[in-house]
């Protein structure tokens, strides 16, 4: 199955580009005027090289599948965690139409460092990813459809409901509560799935 890809981006960030695209057209527009032999050439390149530069940097996507959640952009952080039974896909709706995306588990070691453990001596769950999205609760209908929850009105009551969410689906159980304002919808995997 493909995986689903989130714009994971600040769109504002790409107004950079607006002067340099500003340079660029008045570069072209007034290098026939110009009289010496080179004429506006090393601007045009340069300007041309500062705006793919700058998109291909600012440009990122988070890609989630059944297998694995990880980022995709050339000078992104390659961070990925593999998605598998007893892991926890915790998306929380923040202001502005961003999206906290969190995976939750443990590997199957037991840490050496004392405060990772419990009482046991067991390790609990651990942040294996981390990221912000954008794009709000359509975000979080497209991961629940992706994953198997494809009633509207199941969808409905775990993004906008105000009240807690609970249901056991095919591969995973999903729970959603407001926790300090926010809406946090956790997906739990039940059995691996590739």
């Amino acid at each position: 199955m493909k995986p689903i890809y989130i714009f994971a981006s600040r769109l504002r960030a790409f107004w950079v580009l607006i002067p340099m695209s500003i340079v660029l057209t008045l570069a072209l527009k007034y290098n026939g005027a110009s009289n010496h032999w080179v004429k506006l050439y090393p601007l045009i390149i340069f300007s041309i090289g500062a705006i793919v530069f700058t998109f291909v940097y600012l440009f990122r996507f988070i890609a989630i599948s059944y297998g694995e959640i990880k980022y995709i952009g050339k000078f992104t952080s390659r961070d990925s965690a593999v998605i598998s039974e007893g892991k926890t896909l915790t998306v929380e709706l923040m202001e502005k139409r961003r999206i906290s995306i969190r995976l939750y588990g443990n590997e199957g070691y037991n840490p050496e460092i004392k405060w990772l453990t419990n009482e046991d001596g067991e390790a609990g769950d651990i942040c294996l990813f981390r990221s912000t999205a954008y794009g709000g609760g359509r975000i979080a209908e497209n991961i629940l459809c992706y994953f198997g929850i494809d009633a509207n009105e199941d969808t409905e009551a775990i993004v906008y409901g105000e009240g807690e969410f609970s249901k056991p689906y095919e591969n995973v159980s999903v729970t959603a509560l407001c926790e300090n304002g926010h809406r946090v919808i956790k997906i739990r995997f039940d059995k691996t799935v590739f």
